[in-house]
């Protein structure tokens, strides 16, 4: 777990991270990582983890947030189930670059007869030296429910940044569809920002979690509609038929969250070649660029969508969000070639 200096855990759901008061404040969204460190994915776990240190490199952020499915238990493709070998892998490669980090969990870190469960992967975590990681209280669903509240020097709060699993599948694992934010754990997250609130009234928070909520596709539709109260921001939605991994069920975090008025950007991953963002309800919603060279057939030989997030909060409290492309672009919408590519 890390250790460094102005960083400490208030209880088994908080830890508090003090941040410089004279600077911009960089937090690093990388997703979907899939490492398979298995006997099939030497040279696509190379390709990965040299991407991931480029774009480190090329931003030098203060905290890196991870979205999930940063490991693939997966024996078809990685050849391996061991997640707890994948998991210290991973640790002992992102602990070498010494930048604090954290994490959720995607749906694929536990794949069904991987070695271990969250409950028992998230041990793993958070024996990293730069880790920083809770598995939350017992009492509500998933594993990874936590806030790191950044902070000035007096432990004032300036910013929650919400930890949330938004879980696997639901009954009948993987034909089943995807699982989400369940109730007990937006009542959780919603009670807790109420009370900062309480303290700050003009406090605004971001949360992490994997799996797009079901709104993201809704603000999509609606944009391409003409809808004037969905904002384009960046990005685009390259899943083949336009997909988007949501849940079968009508989950109902981003409902709360609009009327708990605190949270006003949400980061996920889950659906690899989307990077789309858009302002739905006075929410930011954003797809993390990925990394994945091995979970999807053929996405090691596309590039458009490969890279990071940068997010960046300003002194004066305001947040840039930014795409950080590994390679050549065409524009932030990522789409098509072009001869005047950016780098």
């Amino acid at each position: 777990m890390f250790c460094g200096d102005g960083f400490r855990q208030k209880d088994e759901e908080t830890f508090l991270l003090e941040i410089p008061e004279n600077r911009d404040y960089k937090i690093l969204q990388l997703t979907d990582l899939h490492l398979g460190f298995g006997l099939f994915s030497h040279k696509k776990d190379k390709m990965a983890l040299d991407a991931v240190t480029k774009i480190i490199n090329r931003t030098s952020p203060d905290l890196i947030v991870f979205t999930g499915d940063t490991i693939f238990p997966f024996l078809l493709k990685a050849g391996t189930m061991n997640n707890k070998k994948q998991a210290e892998r991973f640790i002992r490669f992102i602990d070498r670059f010494k930048i604090p980090y954290t994490l959720v969990f995607g749906n694929h870190d536990c794949e069904m007869g991987a070695k271990c469960g969250r409950e028992q992967l998230a041990d793993v975590f958070t024996k990293g030296k730069y880790c920083i990681f809770s598995k939350g209280r017992k009492d509500i669903f998933g594993v990874g429910n936590f806030f790191i509240n950044l902070t000035d020097k007096q432990e004032n709060v300036l910013m929650p940044l919400v930890m949330l699993d938004s879980n696997m599948y639901g009954d009948g694992w993987f034909f089943s569809g995807f699982d989400c934010i369940h109730e007990d754990q937006t009542e959780w997250c919603m009670n807790r920002l109420s009370k900062l609130k309480k303290i700050n009234p003009d406090i605004k928070a971001m949360a992490f979690f994997h799996m797009p909520v079901r709104e993201f596709k809704e603000a999509y539709e609606k944009m391409k509609l003409g809808d004037k109260s969905v904002v384009y921001e960046h990005g685009s939605i390259a899943e083949k038929d336009e997909y988007f991994g949501i849940s079968y069920k009508n989950g109902d975090f981003f409902k709360k969250a609009v009327e708990n008025g605190i949270i006003k950007w949400m980061f996920c991953g889950h659906d690899h070649l989307n990077t789309l963002s858009l302002t739905y309800k006075g929410i930011r919603l954003t797809y993390g660029m990925s990394i994945d060279c091995l979970g999807y057939n053929g996405i090691s030989k596309s590039y458009i969508q490969r890279g990071g997030t940068l997010i960046t909060r300003k002194i004066d409290g305001r947040v840039d969000i930014k795409m950080i492309p590994l390679t050549r672009t065409v524009s932030t919408r990522v789409r098509g070639e072009s001869k005047n590519q950016q780098y």
